[in-house]
C-alpha cells in the first residue's frame, strides 16, 4: 500500500490556495510538501485551510518570504514534531498509517542562508535521520551538486552531501527542478519507499517544477467511507405492497398531526432499511466547483509538460504557454467557484477574504 506525495515550491501559496486545492483533488493526493509559502502571522488558518487536510505550518519569523508547510489527510493523524532539530525553516510531522508510522519533514535554504543557519540545517538533518521512516523533502538550494556523480563545488556543499551519504539519506530528484537545476529534493531514510517519483510541471507563477511521487508504507491505508441507500436497486412494489395493508385510518384514529407524522417516518424507515439496499463509498472531500471539467484542464496542462519534457523543443514549450494563455486551469476554477457563491457573497468578494465565505459552502 502507499501513499501519494506532492512536493511543491509555492512563491506566495495564499494567491493559489484554489490551485493547491485543485490539484489535490485531481492527483488524489494524500499529502502535500510546501517550500515558499510566504505565510506570515496576518494570514489566518481558515485562509489556507483544505477541506478534509490538517495543515501544519512554520512561517518565517521578521522578514518576509520563505516558510513552509505540510498538508495531511485528516485520516493519518498527524502530529506535529517539536524536537527534530534547531533549523528554523524546517516542518516535521509523524502520521499513523494503520499501525505503521512514517516521519514527514519539509525544508526550506534560503540561497542567502548564513552558516549558522547551514550548520544548524545538517544537524536537524542528522538528527530526522535517527527515525526508522522518514520522508523528507524540500528546497536546499545547491545548484553545484552533481546527484550523478555525487560531487559538489563548494564546501558546504560537500558538507552536505557528506551528511546524506553518513546518515543514509537516498536521494531520488535526477532531474532539473528549476532551469537546469536540481535544487528541490527528495530524500527518505529506506530507498525502497519511494516508487514512481516525477518532476512535473511548475505551480502557478512558481519557477520551480512540482515534485509527485507514491511513498510506500507497511500496511494498508483505512479509507473513510459512508453508507448510502441506493434508491436504482430498491424493490419498490415490496414497499407499496406492505405500505397499502397499513390501516392508516386506524393508526391515526385520534392522533395530532406530530404524533401521526411519527407514524407515517417510523413506518417509512422500516421499509426503507428492509428493501433499499445500501451501498458504500469513499468519501473525498471534493469541493463543489471542481468539475470535470475542472479536473479535465488540470490534466492537460500536465499532459503539455510531459510533451515538452519528453521532446525537450521550443514548439511544445510554446504549446504549453499558449494552453495556458488559452484555458488556464485557475481561470475556469474562479468562474465555476464563483458561480456556487450566492450574489451578496459576490459583492463581498472585493472586501472580504475569499476563503471567510467559502468556508460557509463546506463548513
Amino acid at each position: 500500500m502507499y501513499i501519494k506525495c506532492m512536493y511543491i515550491n509555492a512563491r506566495s501559496l495564499t494567491a493559489k490556495m484554489d490551485m493547491l486545492q485543485g490539484y489535490v483533488n485531481t492527483y488524489d493526493v494524500d499529502a502535500v510538501f510546501v517550500t515558499e509559502t510566504w505565510f506570515n502571522q496576518n494570514i489566518g488558518e481558515g485562509e489556507i485551510a483544505i477541506p478534509g487536510f490538517q495543515c501544519f505550518r512554520q512561517d518565517r519569523v521578521n522578514r518576509i518570504g520563505g516558510g513552509v508547510a505540510i498538508y495531511i489527510k485528516t485520516t493519518f493523524h498527524g502530529v506535529r514534531l517539536e524536537d527534530v532539530g534547531p533549523f528554523k525553516e524546517a516542518l516535521w510531522c509523524r502520521i499513523m498509517i494503520g499501525e505503521a508510522q512514517i516521519v514527514l519533514g519539509v525544508v526550506y535554504r534560503s540561497p542567502i542562508s548564513t552558516q549558522e543557519d547551514v550548520d544548524m540545517m545538517i544537524q536537524t538533518l542528522e538528527r530526522a535521520a535517527q527515525n526508522r521512516r522518514t520522508i523528507v523533502s524540500g528546497d536546499f538550494n545547491y545548484p553545484d551538486i552533481n546527484w550523478e556523480y555525487m560531487t559538489g563545488e563548494t564546501p558546504n556543499s560537500r558538507k552536505f552531501l557528506e551528511t546524506i551519504q553518513e546518515s543514509f539519506w537516498y536521494q531520488h530528484v535526477q532531474e532539473p527542478t528549476r532551469e537546469s537545476n536540481i535544487l528541490d529534493l527528495v530524500f527518505p531514510s529506506e530507498e525502497e519507499m519511494i516508487e514512481e517519483l516525477e518532476v512535473a510541471e511548475t505551480f502557478g507563477s512558481s519557477d520551480h517544477n512540482c515534485v509527485s511521487w507514491k511513498t510506500i508504507v507497511t500496511r494498508g491505508i483505512e479509507e473513510k467511507t459512508c453508507k448510502y441507500e441506493d434508491w436504482k436497486r430498491a424493490d419498490w412494489t415490496k414497499m407499496k405492497e406492505e405500505i397499502a395493508e397499513s390501516n392508516w385510518e386506524e393508526l391515526f384514529h385520534g392522533k395530532d398531526v406530530q404524533w401521526m407524522w411519527n407514524i407515517f417516518t417510523n413506518i417509512y424507515e422500516k421499509q426503507v432499511e428492509k428493501y433499499v439496499p445500501k451501498q458504500e463509498r469513499t468519501l473525498h472531500q471534493r469541493p463543489k466547483w471542481m468539475t470535470k471539467g475542472v479536473r479535465r484542464l488540470i490534466r492537460k496542462k500536465r499532459k503539455a509538460w510531459k510533451e515538452y519534457k519528453r521532446g525537450n523543443s521550443w514548439s511544445d514549450l510554446n504549446c504549453y504557454k499558449s494552453l495556458l494563455a488559452q484555458n488556464d486551469p485557475m481561470d475556469t476554477v474562479k468562474k465555476v467557484d464563483s458561480a456556487f457563491l450566492p450574489p451578496c457573497s459576490k459583492t463581498m468578494h472585493n472586501t472580504i477574504r475569499r476563503t471567510n465565505y467559502v468556508a460557509l459552502l463546506w463548513g
